[in-house]
């Protein structure tokens, strides 16, 4: 998948695999160990954050939360930490 590809299968897919299991009253959703790793190569540092700040967005209606998969990990695009310090996401 390409860049938009990608984003779209977020908003699109994940935006309705979380809607139609956060109901009122319904049981408290985590999402948990997601990543900003993908395979599109020669995606930009925009390309990478846009598909961040679409998870981002996306997990942050879990209404139990979510969880980035590493606090600190080699793999940069696995690390919390990293792409908050090279500011690929924002909280």
């Amino acid at each position: 998948m390409n860049v938009q590809q990608n984003i779209d299968f977020i908003k699109k897919k994940r935006v309705s695999d979380l809607s139609s299991l956060t109901k009122s009253n319904g049981p408290l959703i985590f999402v948990g160990e997601w990543s900003s790793d993908w395979k599109v190569h020669n995606a930009s540092k925009k390309d990478q954050q846009k598909f961040t700040q679409v998870q981002v967005d996306v997990y942050f209606r879990a209404k139990f939360g979510w969880a980035y998969w590493a606090y600190k990990c080699d793999s940069n695009f696995w690390s919390i930490k990293w792409m908050i310090e090279k500011n690929y996401i924002k909280l």
